[in-house]
């Protein structure tokens, strides 16, 4: 009968043992690191200097930006009854908790290529004084922060919009829009009677 044979077995010299100690002791140090890290409070960059906030939307493709302070709510665009005898820009109204906000379709007063309507579609509810209107937005992106004195405000590039309604651009292309200006201007009042 013959023996079988043990297995070898594998012993680490002194030198493997140490790196493999330092490399325990490696990661462990890289791990911690990461766990202090993800541990740390966020904190958010302080924005100073004179800004204002605004609501970013997309009119075709082009980013637009309004002052968040005459933006009263945005609302999804679901029931909407059209109006004869109005002008085109004039998309008709809806009724926003018992209140007939008419909406208008902004990009055919800037003469910006049309998009349809889709279930992306928001209504920006602005309001300046009594005038309040509803602005159909094809998407919302969100809030940001404008700095008045980094924006460009002499714009030849940007037909079809008249300057009165231009705050300005800012570097990343982002077009700020006047709003009060535009809610006062005499050609998007409608009163007539019948």
């Amino acid at each position: 009968m013959t023996r079988s044979k043990r297995p070898k077995e594998v012993r680490m010299d002194d030198n493997e043992n140490l790196n493999k100690m330092t490399y325990i002791k490696q990661k462990k140090k890289i791990l911690r690191e990461r766990a202090d890290f993800l541990t740390t409070e966020v904190v958010k960059e302080e924005i100073t200097g004179d800004q204002f906030e605004a609501l970013e939307f997309l009119l075709t493709n082009e980013r637009y930006a309004i002052d968040a302070n005459y933006v009263s709510e945005v609302i999804l665009l679901k029931e909407l009854t059209q109006l004869p005898c109005t002008p085109d820009f004039i998309l008709g109204i809806i009724n926003v908790r018992g209140k007939i906000i008419a909406v208008i379709d902004i990009k055919k007063i800037f003469n910006l290529p049309e998009k349809g309507i889709t279930e992306l579609n928001r209504v920006i509810v602005v309001k300046h004084q009594d005038i309040e209107l509803g602005i159909l937005a094809d998407e919302i992106i969100g809030s940001t922060h404008i700095f008045p004195d980094k924006l460009q405000t002499s714009i030849p590039t940007i037909t079809g919009i008249n300057n009165d309604y231009l705050v300005g651009v800012t570097e990343d292309r982002l077009i700020i829009l006047n709003i009060k200006d535009f809610l006062l201007d005499e050609k998007i009042i409608i009163n007539e009677e019948i």
